[in-house]
């Protein structure tokens, strides 16, 4: 069986939750596994990450163990969906991807405080 990319998520999130139920309903070829951070301490554990650590950022862990984190993990899980792979071709130049990864720091402190 291949590997699949795990999404660790938080799933007490509100908007994480909506954002990932979406791409759960439109991963046909099923080729990620979704990682509920707060219904899954096994895996977390064995990836020698910290619960506060996924808390922050969204995180995944490749096919082949390579552990992605904010924006470049956003890009990992995009460039597999159809309606997303342009977002992520765009989001990869160099001024737009590091405007991007503050913009997401912004809001996943405001996220923090929130949830």
């Amino acid at each position: 069986m291949k590997k699949k990319i795990k999404v660790f998520y938080d799933g007490n999130c509100n908007v994480c939750d909506q954002e990932i139920s979406y791409y759960k309903k439109n991963d046909i070829n099923k080729k990620f596994e979704w990682v509920n951070i707060h219904k899954s301490k096994f895996k977390i554990k064995r990836l020698n990450l910290q619960k506060k650590e996924l808390m922050n950022i969204l995180h995944i862990q490749t096919e082949n163990g390579k552990i992605l984190k904010g924006v470049d993990a956003f890009l990992e899980i995009w460039v597999n969906f159809k309606y997303f792979k342009s977002l992520a071709f765009f989001i990869k130049i160099s001024p737009i991807k590091k405007l991007t990864e503050i913009i997401y720091k912004i809001w996943a402190k405001k996220r923090k405080k929130k949830y």
